[in-house]
C-alpha cells in the first residue's frame, strides 16, 4: 500500500452540477460545462474549450436545489488538459474571488 500524504488544504467533493464560465472581463457569452468536484478553494470541470494556464475565468456554478445557494466566482487556471471525448477539456481552477 502506498504512504501518501494528502497536499490538499480542503477536502475535494464529488459533484455534478451545470458551470457556466467565460474568461474573466470579456464581453464573451457564458457556456455551459459540468463540474466533477468542489473544494473549499477549488473546481475541476469539463468544459468545451481549453484555457491558458494562469488565465482567469468567471464561473457561476448551479446547485441544482433551493437549498444551496449558486456559487459565483473568479477562478485561476491551473490545469488545462484533454478530456476523454474529442471537443473536451478537463478545467481545475483556484477560486481567487466569490462574486
Amino acid at each position: 500500500m502506498y504512504n501518501v500524504r494528502e497536499q490538499r488544504k480542503f477536502h475535494r467533493i464529488a459533484t455534478e452540477s451545470i458551470v457556466k464560465y467565460k474568461k474573466a472581463g470579456s464581453a464573451d457569452e457564458q457556456k455551459e460545462g459540468i463540474t466533477k468536484n468542489l473544494s473549499a478553494n477549488g473546481i475541476f470541470f469539463i468544459a468545451a474549450e481549453a484555457y491558458e494556464i494562469n488565465s482567469l475565468v468567471e464561473i457561476h456554478v448551479v446547485s441544482g436545489t433551493d437549498s444551496t445557494p449558486p456559487l459565483n466566482a473568479v477562478i485561476e487556471v491551473i490545469r488545462s488538459n484533454p478530456g476523454e471525448s474529442e471537443g473536451e477539456f478537463e478545467i481545475a481552477g483556484l477560486i481567487k474571488s466569490f462574486k
